[in-house]
């Protein structure tokens, strides 16, 4: 599964005829007809701590940018944009009437707030809930399963988040979005500094000279010399045969010379 990011193209979103579910209407959303709608956010900032999250009765989660880039939100208020827009197109065909503009605008429960002056946007999105345990999974930048009831509050995370469709009550609709899935970033900061080799140095204890790399080397090379001495004390020991015959030799030929005087 691919997921989508603020460079998406808006134009791509398609909607489905909302059908009756219980008490409202529900308008499937996909992009390019048939891909479901994931969104990567860029690291933000969480603005309450996940235990903060989880004790509200309907958990969900406020974050904000990390700097002042606002190409996430305007993606967002172009989705907003879009929802009116369309809803405004289909509206005859969907609910047979013919809705003014300015009342379906008014009508429509945008999902981001306007910007005050020199501040920064911020996001609310559902967590998906079942029998008290969150369903999105959260990871941190190690790929390990984390608790989101662990997390401080001005963690740095990052959102995956499903638009799912467009949700029509009686008096009001929405677009209908929740978490589904989410990183975030834990600083990695070490209180002691332990050293894993030892470097103390005993007065008393003798120190090492040689390593046992050298100690290694240096015994190969004695035992090649020792070979290379046993080697050339067996030729030595030949050479000495061989003088010893020849003096034998020799003494023979005198004593044959002295008997032939």
């Amino acid at each position: 599964m691919s997921l989508l990011k603020e460079t998406m193209d808006c134009k791509q979103i398609s909607y489905a005829k909302p059908e009756k579910q219980g008490a409202y209407y529900y308008a499937p959303m996909a992009y390019n007809t048939t891909q479901p709608i994931h969104i990567q956010t860029p690291r933000m900032k969480l603005c309450s701590s996940g235990e903060a999250i989880l004790d509200k009765a309907n958990p969900t989660m406020d974050v904000e940018p990390m700097g002042n880039d606002f190409k996430f939100y305007d993606l967002m208020v172009a989705i907003d944009d879009r929802n009116v827009k369309e809803t405004f197109k289909h509206n005859k065909a969907w609910f047979h009437k013919d809705i003014p503009l300015e009342l379906i605008d008014d009508m429509y429960k945008r999902s981001c707030k306007p910007v005050k002056k020199d501040g920064k946007p911020q996001f609310t999105y559902k967590i998906p809930m079942a029998k008290g345990v969150v369903q999105c999974p959260l990871f941190d930048q190690h790929h390990n399963r984390r608790e989101l009831k662990d997390l401080p509050q001005d963690s740095e995370i990052i959102l995956v988040v499903h638009i799912r469709g467009l949700k029509f009550l009686k008096q009001h609709y929405y677009c209908d979005m929740y978490i589904s899935q989410m990183k975030v970033f834990i600083p990695q900061t070490d209180k002691y500094a332990i050293l894993d080799e030892c470097l103390i140095k005993d007065d008393d204890e003798p120190a090492e000279v040689l390593d046992e790399a050298v100690v290694e080397e240096l015994k190969q090379k004695r035992e090649a010399i020792q070979t290379q001495i046993l080697e050339s004390q067996k030729e030595l020991d030949s050479k000495q045969c061989e003088i010893d015959a020849l003096s034998k030799h020799i003494a023979k030929l005198q004593q044959d010379l002295e008997d032939f005087a």
